[in-house]
C-alpha cells in the first residue's frame, strides 16, 4: 500500500507575496503612526504654552501688570518672573536679579566654566549661582517636537560660558512691527547719573515690553519693580493680541556653541532662545533680545539663512515650530491658539501689536 504524502508548506513565491504585503501594510501604517504622535507631541505644547499664560497672568493679578521683558545690564527674563506661579520656587531662589553695589550677579562665567553645581555649592562662586538655573531643564519651556539638544554649551558674546544651558521654545512678543531685534540706544537712567546706552524697548506695541529705558528690579536699593505693561494699556483686545510664541532654535549653530564667541552685531548672532535670563542680555555692549523675545513684525516658520546676510535679522527674530506649517500661540487672555505659516502678514503683524487700532478677527 502507498502512503500518500500532504505537503501543506508555503512556496517561496507565497512566502515572499506576504512578506511583500506586509512590508506595504507596515509602509502604509507607518505615516498615521507618526501623525498620531506629531498630533500629540502638538497637543503637549499647547498645553505648556496654556501652563505659561496661566503663569503669566496670575503673575498680572499679583503685580497689576504683565511682566517685564528683560532686565538689559542685569540679565534678568520675564521667563524667571514667572517661575513663583509655576510652582518652580526652588529654581527661582537661587537666582538673584542684582548687579550693582550690593553684588554683581551674572549668568555665565569665563572660559573654559564650572557646572552649574560648582556655582551653586561652592562658595567660591556666591556671584554664579544663576548659571545652576541657567542648566536647571523645567519642561513646560521645551516643545516635545523640537529636535534642538536639551542642554548645549553656549558662549556669549562677551565670551563667557554656560557648560550645559537649557534651550527654552517660547518667547515673549515684543512688538507686531519691528524687524531686527537690536535697539541700542542712549537714554536717560532713571536712578540719575546721566544718559547711557541700552536696549530700548519701553516704546514697543507689544505685551512683553519694559516700563522705562534702564529699568532695573532693584538698583542700589530703589525698586523699580518687576512690571512691563498694565492690562489696560492693550487697547486692540487682549483676545485679539499675541503674547507668547513658539520658536526653534537653530540646530546648525551647535557646532559653535561650545567653541565661538557669538558675534553680536547687526544681521550677525545665532538663533537660540533660552528661559530666565542670560550673559548677552546682562552685558551692556551684547543685548541681543532675540534669545528671550520675538516679533510679529517678520514672517513666520522663515528658512535658515547664514548670518551676516540681510536676510538674517528677521530669521533670528522669528517666531516658529517644528510642527509642519503652523506654531501655537497664547494670548493675552490666557487663550491658546494654533496660526498656521500661511497667515496674511498684516493680520499676523497686526496681533503682535497690543495698541495698532487694527481690527483682526480671533479666527485667524
Amino acid at each position: 500500500m502507498k502512503i500518500k504524502s500532504s505537503n501543506k508548506g508555503f512556496t517561496l513565491v507565497e512566502l515572499l507575496v506576504v512578506i511583500a504585503i506586509i512590508g506595504i501594510l507596515v509602509g502604509l501604517l507607518l505615516p498615521a503612526v507618526q501623525a498620531a504622535r506629531e498630533a500629540a507631541r502638538r497637543m503637549q505644547c499647547q498645553n505648556n504654552v496654556r501652563q505659561l499664560m496661566l503663569a503669566t497672568m496670575n503673575f498680572e493679578s499679583a503685580y497689576k501688570g504683565f511682566p517685564m521683558a528683560v532686565e538689559f545690564e542685569v540679565g534678568t527674563a520675564w521667563s524667571s518672573l514667572i517661575l513663583p506661579f509655576m510652582e518652580q520656587n526652588n529654581t527661582y531662589n537661587i537666582m538673584t536679579f542684582q548687579e550693582d553695589g550690593g553684588g554683581n550677579y551674572q549668568w555665565a562665567i569665563g572660559l573654559p566654566g564650572v557646572p552649574g553645581t560648582t556655582a551653586l555649592n561652592n562658595p567660591a562662586y556666591k556671584f554664579f549661582r544663576n548659571i545652576y538655573a541657567c542648566e536647571t531643564k523645567i519642561s513646560t519651556f521645551r516643545c516635545p517636537s523640537s529636535t534642538f539638544p536639551e542642554s548645549a554649551a553656549d558662549i556669549s558674546g562677551d565670551n563667557w560660558i554656560v557648560q550645559k544651558r537649557a534651550p527654552a521654545n517660547y518667547l515673549g512678543c515684543v512688538s507686531g512691527r519691528i524687524t531686527s531685534d537690536r535697539r541700542r540706544q542712549v537714554a536717560e537712567t532713571p536712578w540719575g547719573g546721566g544718559p547711557a546706552a541700552t536696549e530700548v524697548i519701553h516704546d514697543l506695541d507689544g505685551v512683553f515690553i519694559n516700563k522705562m529705558a534702564h529699568q532695573r528690579i532693584t538698583v542700589n536699593g530703589k525698586s523699580f519693580g518687576l512690571v512691563g505693561i498694565k492690562l489696560a494699556s492693550i487697547t486692540d483686545g487682549t483676545s485679539s493680541t499675541i503674547a507668547i510664541g513658539e520658536a526653534e532654535s537653530d540646530i546648525r549653530v551647535l557646532p559653535e556653541m561650545g567653541v565661538v564667541r557669538e558675534n553680536n552685531a547687526a544681521n550677525f548672532g545665532r538663533k537660540d532662545h533660552w528661559p530666565y535670563g542670560g550673559d548677552d542680555a546682562d552685558t551692556n555692549n551684547q543685548g541681543d533680545m532675540s534669545e528671550h523675545l520675538g516679533s510679529t513684525g517678520v514672517g513666520m516658520n522663515l528658512k535658515p539663512v547664514a548670518p551676516g546676510t540681510a536676510a538674517f535679522a528677521a530669521y533670528e527674530f522669528s517666531f516658529g515650530s517644528r510642527h509642519v506649517g503652523l506654531a501655537n500661540f497664547g494670548y493675552a487672555d490666557g487663550s491658546v491658539r494654533t496660526l498656521s505659516d500661511n497667515i496674511a502678514l498684516p493680520i499676523y503683524s497686526a496681533l503682535g501689536t497690543r495698541n495698532g487700532a487694527e481690527t483682526v478677527s480671533t479666527d485667524e
